[in-house]
Formats: C-alpha cells, sequence, structure tokens
C-alpha cells in the first residue's frame, strides 16, 4: 500500500506542488484540464483548489485506479474533504493510450496536462501522445524527471527534441513543465518512439533486475 493511501498527500514535492499550482493561478487555463496518474488524488485535490467554483475548468482523471485497493473511493474522499464534487470530475478508468485514442477520434482538446503514471519508457512515451490533444498556448507537465526514472528522461528528452513546438519552460525539482507554442506539422509520437520505448522498458527492467541480484550478494 503506498504512504500516499493513507496519508491522502500529494506525491510531489512541495516545490513541485507549489509550482504546479502557481502555473495554473497564473495562466488561467480555461480549457478541459488533465491529469494523467492520480494516485490518492492530493495533487488532484490542490490544482483543482486554484479554481473558485465558479471560474474552474472541467478536470479529467484518466487512471487504470489499480495502483492500490480501493483507490477510486479514497480519491473521492480526498476530494470530498476539501469541498470538492468528486462527480464533477470525469474520471475515465483504463490504461492511457486507450483512453487517449478515445479523446483523439471525439476531437477533445485539452488547456493543461499533468503526466504522473507509470514511469517505464514505453508508458510515459504514450502518455505523451496526448500533447497531440494540447492545444497551442498550453502546458504539459511531468513529474519524476530524474536519474531514478530513466524512462520518463528518456521521453521526455526525445519528445523536446523531435519536437520544435514545444519548449522547455521550467524543471523544479523532478517537475518538467513544457509550453507547447503551435501546433506541429506532424504526430508528436510516432510508432518508432512507442516500439523505442517498449525495447527500452525492457533494457531498464534487466538493469534494475541485475542491480537487485548484485546487491543481495554483497556481504552485510
Amino acid at each position: 500500500m503506498r504512504d500516499c493511501a493513507t496519508t491522502l498527500e500529494p506525491e510531489v514535492t512541495e516545490a513541485e506542488l507549489k509550482a504546479l499550482t502557481s502555473l495554473l493561478e497564473n495562466s488561467q487555463f480555461d480549457g478541459l484540464h488533465l491529469e494523467i496518474g492520480t494516485a490518492a488524488g492530493g495533487t488532484l485535490k490542490a490544482m483543482m483548489g486554484v479554481y473558485a467554483d465558479s471560474v474552474r475548468p472541467d478536470f479529467v482523471v484518466v487512471d487504470p485506479m489499480t495502483y492500490f485497493p480501493d483507490q477510486r473511493q479514497i480519491v473521492d474522499t480526498n476530494l470530498q474533504s476539501a469541498g470538492l464534487d468528486p462527480a464533477k470530475v470525469d474520471f475515465r478508468t483504463g490504461k492511457s493510450w486507450t483512453v487517449f485514442q478515445e479523446a483523439e477520434r471525439d476531437g477533445e482538446k485539452f488547456a493543461f496536462v499533468f503526466i504522473d503514471g507509470n514511469h517505464k519508457a514505453k508508458y510515459v512515451i504514450q502518455d505523451l501522445c496526448w500533447s497531440r490533444l494540447l492545444e497551442p498556448g498550453g502546458c504539459l507537465c511531468l513529474h519524476d524527471y530524474c536519474s531514478e526514472h530513466k524512462g520518463v528522461i528518456w521521453a521526455v528528452d526525445r519528445f523536446l527534441s523531435r519536437n520544435p513546438a514545444y519548449e522547455r519552460v521550467d524543471l523544479v525539482d523532478t517537475l518538467m513543465i513544457l509550453k507547447k507554442n503551435e501546433n506541429s506539422e506532424h504526430s508528436e509520437i510516432g510508432f518508432m518512439d512507442r516500439l523505442i520505448g517498449r525495447g527500452l522498458s525492457f533494457i531498464h527492467s534487466q538493469e534494475r533486475s541485475i542491480k537487485k541480484r548484485l546487491n543481495k550478494r554483497v556481504p552485510s
């Protein structure tokens, strides 16, 4: 069981949370807000709390809701503790890639996207497909851009190198903030990106497995 399931706290640092909420306060995005990976809803609660009830934009949450037992119920309780109505959040239970394809088909657009789902390369690169639905002028934020999560670093760096329509705005602790300046001429994430992501996920998994075995052999 993750600590946040009982503490109901965000899985971001204080500085990261301040950066997120300040971004929303200063930008006042009025389009759809998307969170991919909500854990116990601590960060979601803080982001929604930036806006007064009368002007709060619609929030969409994409999550398989299998992070820990009773995850959805815990998220609801967390939002209610701040006077927020969970019924006003569009919860889409499922994997990011599947839900993205449905949103793309329906022609949805988003003003703000926060990605904090599975940190394996193959999943982060899939989450970045949502950038296709981000409006110009909107911001895309990714959590855990750090050496501990090679998949996040690879996906973000590859994304920026191949998509000049996006610029790096800031890096606060492990929170990467990107801005979309204009629509891209091509899909931001292609088949090769996803294929390489799958390969890297396997390699990173093997590296972690070998490291664990070596650590067990070290005499105490």
